[in-house]
């Protein structure tokens, strides 16, 4: 008889296989959707460590969002053209000056002649015990680090992308896009920006959309600068042990689920 459990998870790994070639000769950078993560784990990714591999069921349970988004995806393709908007799906976006690469889900631009209207957006699946801490009655605040203030790992994974549009986008106004110097004025610049994550319920469906501050371009930059400033001063990076050093980690539940915590805590 045939095993479909296997069969399927079978598949997913070829699916995962197939994903990694998104990311083909940027294995020495960072992903985008990293942002807001461990100092440590960033240093073991580009160092090229071997990650422990996820179990079957985180697998299928990455697969309920991927399935998500693709649906996401084609239903922004097939609604009714808009005069003027250019719409983006899965754009890769780039900054080489931080070393990052990432894959936006959505951004549409809407040029009337003078202005660029850039509106952004993430799609974001969360178990129910996610979607109860973030809007259930007791909602936790996020909390990674002071550089961050109270904007969370996704906020800031979305706040990436939008500097990697906005580099795009407006490459003239970002000529001092470097690792040590921003200079840009969020109120000039972003007037005609706005930056979304979509939230949806794996538990119940349920959607909601929330849009972030573009302070949190801001608290972003001050992590990718912390972060290249230490992995390119920090000649012991491998010998810290967990809470070592702050950014190790950025948040307390992260070593639960690291995919290199073996190693680390061996560190």
């Amino acid at each position: 008889m045939l095993n479909l459990e296997t069969i399927y998870d079978d598949y997913l790994e070829r699916l995962q296989e197939e994903r990694k070639e998104l990311y083909k000769g940027y294995e020495k950078w960072f992903s985008g959707s990293s942002a807001g993560s461990c100092y440590k784990k960033q240093w073991y990714k580009i160092n090229e460590f071997e990650a422990e591999p996820f179990d079957a069921r985180t697998k299928r349970l990455l697969r309920l969002g991927t399935i998500v988004h693709a649906d996401f995806e084609k239903a922004i393709q097939e609604a009714e053209p808009q005069d003027n908007v250019k719409v983006l799906l899965e754009h890769e976006v780039k900054i080489p000056e931080l070393n990052i690469v990432g894959h936006l889900d959505h951004c549409l631009l809407r040029n009337d002649g003078k202005n660029t209207e850039i509106y952004i957006s993430d799609l974001k699946t969360l178990a129910q015990y996610s979607w109860t801490s973030k809007f259930g009655r007791n909602a936790k605040k996020a909390s990674i680090n002071s550089v961050q203030q109270s904007f969370g790992h996704y906020e800031l994974q979305v706040a990436t992308y939008a500097l990697g549009i906005l580099k795009e986008v407006m490459s003239d106004d970002l000529a001092d896009f470097n690792t040590s110097k921003i200079n840009f004025d969020i109120e000039q610049i972003l007037h005609n920006i706005s930056i979304n994550i979509i939230w949806y319920s794996k538990n119940d469906s349920k959607m909601k959309t929330t849009e972030i501050s573009t302070d949190a371009l801001h608290a972003a930059l001050a992590y990718w600068n912390g972060l290249n400033d230490f992995i390119n001063e920090d000649n012991l990076i491998e010998t810290i042990p967990p809470n070592g050093a702050i950014g190790i980690p950025m948040q307390d539940w992260e070593c639960r689920y690291c995919q290199h915590s073996k190693i680390c805590k061996g560190s």
